[in-house]
Protein backbone atom coordinates (compact mmCIF):
# COMPACT_ATOMS: atom_id res chain seq x y z
CA UNK A 1 0.00 0.00 0.00
CA UNK A 2 1.49 3.34 -1.03
CA UNK A 3 1.50 6.22 1.44
CA UNK A 4 1.15 9.91 0.69
CA UNK A 5 3.79 12.46 1.65
CA UNK A 6 1.55 13.49 4.56
CA UNK A 7 1.76 10.07 6.19
CA UNK A 8 4.37 9.30 8.82
CA UNK A 9 6.55 6.21 8.42
CA UNK A 10 7.87 4.26 11.39
CA UNK A 11 11.60 3.62 11.12
CA UNK A 12 12.85 0.54 12.99
CA UNK A 13 16.50 -0.39 13.54
CA UNK A 14 17.16 -4.15 13.37
CA UNK A 15 20.49 -4.32 15.17
CA UNK A 16 21.09 -8.06 14.77
CA UNK A 17 20.74 -7.78 10.98
CA UNK A 18 22.47 -4.40 10.36
CA UNK A 19 19.35 -2.99 8.73
CA UNK A 20 16.67 -0.33 9.14
CA UNK A 21 13.06 -0.94 8.12
CA UNK A 22 10.46 1.52 6.83
CA UNK A 23 7.03 0.51 8.19
CA UNK A 24 3.56 1.64 7.19
CA UNK A 25 2.10 2.08 10.70
CA UNK A 26 -1.49 1.56 9.53
CA UNK A 27 -1.00 -1.73 7.70
CA UNK A 28 2.14 -2.74 9.68
CA UNK A 29 3.71 -3.63 6.33
CA UNK A 30 7.46 -3.27 5.94
CA UNK A 31 7.65 -1.19 2.75
CA UNK A 32 11.46 -1.04 2.50
CA UNK A 33 14.60 -2.20 4.28
CA UNK A 34 18.06 -0.67 3.91
CA UNK A 35 21.49 -1.80 5.07
CA UNK A 36 23.33 0.11 7.80
CA UNK A 37 26.64 -0.03 9.61
CA UNK A 38 27.31 -2.88 12.03
CA UNK A 39 25.00 -3.17 15.06
CA UNK A 40 22.98 0.04 14.65
CA UNK A 41 21.35 1.29 17.86
CA UNK A 42 19.89 4.82 17.98
CA UNK A 43 18.44 7.18 15.35
CA UNK A 44 18.23 10.92 14.75
CA UNK A 45 16.52 12.57 11.77
CA UNK A 46 17.42 15.95 10.26
CA UNK A 47 14.73 18.68 10.33
CA UNK A 48 14.35 18.56 6.53
CA UNK A 49 13.42 14.88 6.92
CA UNK A 50 15.94 13.86 4.28
CA UNK A 51 18.63 12.11 6.34
CA UNK A 52 18.90 9.77 9.31
CA UNK A 53 22.03 9.21 11.38
CA UNK A 54 22.49 5.90 13.20
CA UNK A 55 25.01 5.01 15.90
CA UNK A 56 26.99 1.79 15.30
CA UNK A 57 27.80 0.14 18.60
CA UNK A 58 29.52 -3.25 18.12
CA UNK A 59 33.29 -3.14 18.83
CA UNK A 60 35.09 -1.08 17.82
CA UNK A 61 31.93 0.91 17.17
CA UNK A 62 33.74 3.80 15.56
CA UNK A 63 31.25 4.92 12.90
CA UNK A 64 27.93 6.69 12.42
CA UNK A 65 25.78 5.63 9.45
CA UNK A 66 24.09 8.19 7.22
CA UNK A 67 20.87 7.08 5.50
CA UNK A 68 19.31 9.00 2.60
CA UNK A 69 15.67 8.58 3.63
CA UNK A 70 14.21 9.79 0.33
CA UNK A 71 16.36 7.48 -1.80
CA UNK A 72 16.18 4.82 0.93
CA UNK A 73 19.84 3.95 0.84
CA UNK A 74 22.87 3.91 3.11
CA UNK A 75 25.12 6.61 1.67
CA UNK A 76 28.11 6.93 4.01
CA UNK A 77 29.86 6.04 7.24
CA UNK A 78 31.29 8.84 9.36
CA UNK A 79 34.44 7.65 11.20
CA UNK A 80 34.62 8.71 14.85
CA UNK A 81 38.31 7.88 15.30
CA UNK A 82 39.44 7.40 18.88
CA UNK A 83 35.86 7.73 20.15
CA UNK A 84 34.40 4.21 20.17
CA UNK A 85 31.32 2.19 21.13
CA UNK A 86 29.01 4.82 19.63
CA UNK A 87 25.56 4.37 21.15
CA UNK A 88 23.23 7.18 22.27
CA UNK A 89 22.09 9.80 19.75
CA UNK A 90 20.48 13.22 20.04
CA UNK A 91 20.05 16.23 17.78
CA UNK A 92 20.26 19.94 18.56
CA UNK A 93 16.93 21.80 18.32
CA UNK A 94 18.26 23.83 15.39
CA UNK A 95 19.28 20.64 13.58
CA UNK A 96 22.87 21.75 13.02
CA UNK A 97 24.64 19.19 15.20
CA UNK A 98 24.17 15.59 16.24
CA UNK A 99 25.50 14.22 19.51
CA UNK A 100 26.53 10.58 20.00
CA UNK A 101 27.83 8.90 23.14
CA UNK A 102 31.13 7.04 22.96
CA UNK A 103 30.25 5.13 26.08
CA UNK A 104 33.37 3.22 27.01
CA UNK A 105 35.59 6.23 26.36
CA UNK A 106 33.43 8.66 28.36
CA UNK A 107 32.82 11.19 25.60
CA UNK A 108 30.05 12.69 23.52
CA UNK A 109 30.96 13.03 19.85
CA UNK A 110 29.63 16.16 18.15
CA UNK A 111 28.99 15.91 14.39
CA UNK A 112 28.22 18.87 12.13
CA UNK A 113 25.22 17.60 10.20
CA UNK A 114 25.83 20.07 7.37
CA UNK A 115 29.35 18.78 6.63
CA UNK A 116 29.24 15.30 8.26
CA UNK A 117 32.48 16.14 10.08
CA UNK A 118 33.29 15.29 13.69
CA UNK A 119 33.82 18.68 15.33
CA UNK A 120 34.42 17.83 19.00
CA UNK A 121 34.83 15.10 21.56
CA UNK A 122 33.19 16.34 24.75
CA UNK A 123 34.13 14.58 28.02
CA UNK A 124 31.19 13.47 30.16
CA UNK A 125 33.17 12.82 33.37
CA UNK A 126 30.93 9.79 33.82
CA UNK A 127 31.52 6.06 33.50
CA UNK A 128 29.84 4.26 30.58
CA UNK A 129 27.83 7.21 29.28
CA UNK A 130 25.18 5.36 27.31
CA UNK A 131 22.32 7.70 26.38
CA UNK A 132 22.26 11.44 25.65
CA UNK A 133 19.56 14.10 25.32
CA UNK A 134 19.71 17.81 24.49
CA UNK A 135 17.80 20.35 26.57
CA UNK A 136 14.80 21.90 24.76
CA UNK A 137 16.67 25.23 24.49
CA UNK A 138 19.75 23.51 23.05
CA UNK A 139 22.09 24.87 25.74
CA UNK A 140 22.86 21.66 27.64
CA UNK A 141 23.64 18.00 27.06
CA UNK A 142 22.65 15.33 29.55
CA UNK A 143 24.25 11.89 29.58
CA UNK A 144 23.10 8.86 31.57
CA UNK A 145 26.17 7.18 33.07
CA UNK A 146 25.54 3.51 33.80
CA UNK A 147 28.58 2.66 35.93
CA UNK A 148 28.86 5.93 37.85
CA UNK A 149 25.09 5.93 38.54
CA UNK A 150 24.58 9.57 37.65
CA UNK A 151 23.59 12.08 34.98
CA UNK A 152 26.15 14.55 33.63
CA UNK A 153 25.03 18.06 32.72
CA UNK A 154 27.25 19.66 30.06
CA UNK A 155 27.23 23.20 28.72
CA UNK A 156 27.08 22.86 24.92
CA UNK A 157 28.94 26.07 24.06
CA UNK A 158 31.95 25.47 26.31
CA UNK A 159 31.80 21.68 26.46
CA UNK A 160 32.34 21.89 30.22
CA UNK A 161 30.65 19.82 32.91
CA UNK A 162 28.35 22.02 35.00
CA UNK A 163 26.72 19.43 37.28
CA UNK A 164 26.38 15.75 38.02
CA UNK A 165 23.13 14.44 39.46
CA UNK A 166 23.26 11.30 41.57
CA UNK A 167 20.74 8.70 40.43
CA UNK A 168 20.99 4.95 41.07
CA UNK A 169 22.37 1.66 39.74
CA UNK A 170 22.32 1.29 35.97
CA UNK A 171 21.20 4.82 35.12
CA UNK A 172 20.47 4.70 31.39
CA UNK A 173 17.19 5.86 29.81
CA UNK A 174 16.53 9.62 29.65
CA UNK A 175 13.50 11.68 28.61
CA UNK A 176 12.27 15.22 29.20
CA UNK A 177 8.67 15.83 30.16
CA UNK A 178 6.88 17.67 27.32
CA UNK A 179 6.93 20.95 29.27
CA UNK A 180 10.72 20.67 29.69
CA UNK A 181 10.54 21.08 33.47
CA UNK A 182 11.76 17.63 34.44
CA UNK A 183 14.19 15.03 33.17
CA UNK A 184 13.34 11.41 33.99
CA UNK A 185 16.23 8.94 34.31
CA UNK A 186 15.55 5.19 34.34
CA UNK A 187 17.75 3.19 36.72
CA UNK A 188 17.61 -0.26 35.18
CA UNK A 189 19.44 -2.16 37.93
CA UNK A 190 17.68 -0.39 40.80
CA UNK A 191 14.10 -0.67 39.50
CA UNK A 192 13.47 3.04 39.87
CA UNK A 193 13.20 6.35 38.04
CA UNK A 194 14.97 9.50 39.21
CA UNK A 195 13.04 12.68 38.44
CA UNK A 196 15.39 15.65 38.02
CA UNK A 197 14.33 19.31 38.17
CA UNK A 198 15.72 20.72 34.92
CA UNK A 199 16.06 24.20 36.39
CA UNK A 200 17.99 23.41 39.55
CA UNK A 201 19.37 19.97 38.60
CA UNK A 202 18.20 18.73 41.99
CA UNK A 203 16.46 15.39 42.41
CA UNK A 204 12.76 16.15 42.78
CA UNK A 205 11.73 12.57 43.54
CA UNK A 206 12.69 8.95 42.98
CA UNK A 207 9.83 6.60 42.18
CA UNK A 208 9.71 2.81 42.10
CA UNK A 209 9.41 1.19 38.67
CA UNK A 210 9.87 -2.53 39.25
CA UNK A 211 11.67 -4.74 36.79
CA UNK A 212 14.37 -3.32 34.52
CA UNK A 213 13.18 0.15 33.41
CA UNK A 214 15.05 1.08 30.26
CA UNK A 215 13.34 3.61 27.95
CA UNK A 216 10.76 6.31 28.61
CA UNK A 217 8.29 8.10 26.35
CA UNK A 218 5.67 10.66 27.39
CA UNK A 219 2.29 11.30 25.82
CA UNK A 220 2.16 14.74 24.19
CA UNK A 221 -0.03 16.15 26.96
CA UNK A 222 2.43 14.92 29.60
CA UNK A 223 -0.24 12.85 31.32
CA UNK A 224 1.31 9.41 30.94
CA UNK A 225 4.79 7.93 30.70
CA UNK A 226 5.43 4.59 28.99
CA UNK A 227 8.44 2.72 30.38
CA UNK A 228 9.82 -0.52 28.94
CA UNK A 229 11.00 -3.17 31.39
CA UNK A 230 13.86 -5.06 29.75
CA UNK A 231 13.28 -8.55 31.15
CA UNK A 232 13.17 -11.94 29.47
CA UNK A 233 9.41 -11.84 29.94
CA UNK A 234 9.14 -8.12 29.43
CA UNK A 235 6.51 -5.57 30.29
CA UNK A 236 5.45 -2.00 29.61
CA UNK A 237 4.76 0.14 32.67
CA UNK A 238 2.24 2.95 32.33
CA UNK A 239 2.86 5.76 34.81
CA UNK A 240 0.52 8.61 35.72
CA UNK A 241 2.92 11.56 35.47
CA UNK A 242 1.18 14.16 37.68
CA UNK A 243 0.57 11.53 40.37
CA UNK A 244 3.96 9.86 39.77
CA UNK A 245 2.49 6.40 40.23
CA UNK A 246 2.13 3.32 38.08
CA UNK A 247 -1.42 2.73 36.84
CA UNK A 248 -1.04 -0.28 34.54
CA UNK A 249 1.45 -2.87 33.31
CA UNK A 250 1.23 -4.78 30.01
CA UNK A 251 2.89 -8.10 29.20
CA UNK A 252 4.95 -7.90 26.00
CA UNK A 253 7.64 -10.01 24.30
CA UNK A 254 11.17 -10.80 25.39
CA UNK A 255 13.41 -7.88 26.36
CA UNK A 256 11.29 -4.90 25.29
CA UNK A 257 13.47 -1.91 24.65
CA UNK A 258 12.37 0.89 22.28
CA UNK A 259 9.03 2.66 22.66
CA UNK A 260 7.47 5.33 20.46
CA UNK A 261 4.01 6.92 20.44
CA UNK A 262 2.36 7.66 17.09
CA UNK A 263 2.11 11.34 16.08
CA UNK A 264 -1.68 11.25 16.51
CA UNK A 265 -1.32 9.73 19.98
CA UNK A 266 -3.61 6.78 19.21
CA UNK A 267 -1.05 3.99 19.45
CA UNK A 268 2.33 3.11 20.88
CA UNK A 269 4.90 0.73 19.39
CA UNK A 270 7.34 -1.31 21.47
CA UNK A 271 10.29 -3.31 20.11
CA UNK A 272 11.20 -6.63 21.75
CA UNK A 273 14.86 -7.33 21.15
CA UNK A 274 15.22 -11.07 21.70
CA UNK A 275 11.79 -12.23 20.50
CA UNK A 276 12.11 -10.08 17.33
CA UNK A 277 8.62 -8.62 17.74
CA UNK A 278 7.02 -5.20 17.74
CA UNK A 279 3.90 -4.83 19.88
CA UNK A 280 1.21 -2.30 19.05
CA UNK A 281 -0.58 -0.66 21.99
CA UNK A 282 -3.99 1.02 21.76
CA UNK A 283 -3.53 4.12 23.91
CA UNK A 284 -7.24 4.61 24.58
CA UNK A 285 -7.67 1.16 26.09
CA UNK A 286 -4.02 0.65 27.11
CA UNK A 287 -4.06 -2.81 25.59
CA UNK A 288 -1.92 -4.77 23.12
CA UNK A 289 -3.83 -4.94 19.83
CA UNK A 290 -1.27 -6.34 17.35
CA UNK A 291 2.20 -7.80 16.89
CA UNK A 292 4.43 -7.66 13.80
CA UNK A 293 8.03 -8.29 12.74
CA UNK A 294 10.69 -6.31 10.87
CA UNK A 295 13.92 -8.25 11.44
CA UNK A 296 16.37 -9.53 14.02
CA UNK A 297 16.89 -7.53 17.20
CA UNK A 298 14.54 -4.57 16.69
CA UNK A 299 15.65 -1.72 18.94
CA UNK A 300 15.31 2.03 18.38
CA UNK A 301 12.48 3.56 16.37
CA UNK A 302 11.72 7.03 15.01
CA UNK A 303 8.92 8.73 13.10
CA UNK A 304 9.70 10.01 9.63
CA UNK A 305 7.43 12.23 7.56
CA UNK A 306 8.55 12.03 3.89
CA UNK A 307 9.25 15.53 2.55
CA UNK A 308 7.21 16.79 -0.37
Amino acid sequence: MMMSADDAILLVVNKHEDTMSFVNPETLECVATVGTGHDPHEIIITPDQRSAYLSNYAPPGDTVSVIDLVAREHVRQIPTGEFVRIHGAAIAPDGKHGYFTAGQTGYVVEIDLRTNAVTRGIPTHGEISHMVVVSPDGRRLYTANIASRNVSVIDVESGKLTAQVECDRGCEGLAFTPDGRFLWAANQDAGSITIIDAGSHAVAETIICRGVPLRIRFTSDGGLALVTSWEQEGELAVIDVPGRREVKRLRLGNQPIGVEISPDGRRAFVTNMSSDEIHVIDMAGLAVVDVFHTGGGPDAMAWWRPPR
